[in-house]
């Protein structure tokens, strides 16, 4: 079974991903900052990561940066509400590999993973 980190300051969200994903038969960890998500990330070796933009302690795009410079190589998603243009480069420069805009849909974040798991572009 792959293994979804979510990453969200949001409890409501992050609970409402992690319901969707795992009817659709993934394994969930969650965090509630990129920087609690650094170390699920460590210690919790996710097939996959998706995460909010708009955090305290540590946002994002911060946590996109660390997790590249330590050499995370599984695919990233992004879902957030404030997905500009420059943010939007700014993550695929980071190596994201779709992006979801909140309210997500549940097919559509159902879609994504499964897309990414046969092979096929997101």
């Amino acid at each position: 079974m792959q293994k979804v980190l979510v990453v969200d300051d949001s409890l409501f969200q992050r609970k409402s991903i992690c319901d969707t994903l795992k009817e659709a038969g993934f394994l969930t960890i969650e965090a509630g900052d990129g920087r609690e998500g650094l170390e699920t990330a460590r210690t919790g070796s996710p097939d996959y990561i998706l995460t909010d933009l708009l955090m305290p302690v540590m946002d994002g795009i911060q946590f996109l940066t660390e997790l590249k410079e330590q050499g995370f190589t599984c695919p990233m998603f992004v879902l957030s509400a404030d997905i500009q243009e420059t943010k939007r480069k700014q993550c695929l420069d980071l190596g994201v590999a779709g992006f979801l805009s909140k309210p997500f849909k549940k097919h559509e974040l159902i879609e994504a993973f499964s897309r990414c798991t046969s092979g096929k572009d997101v």
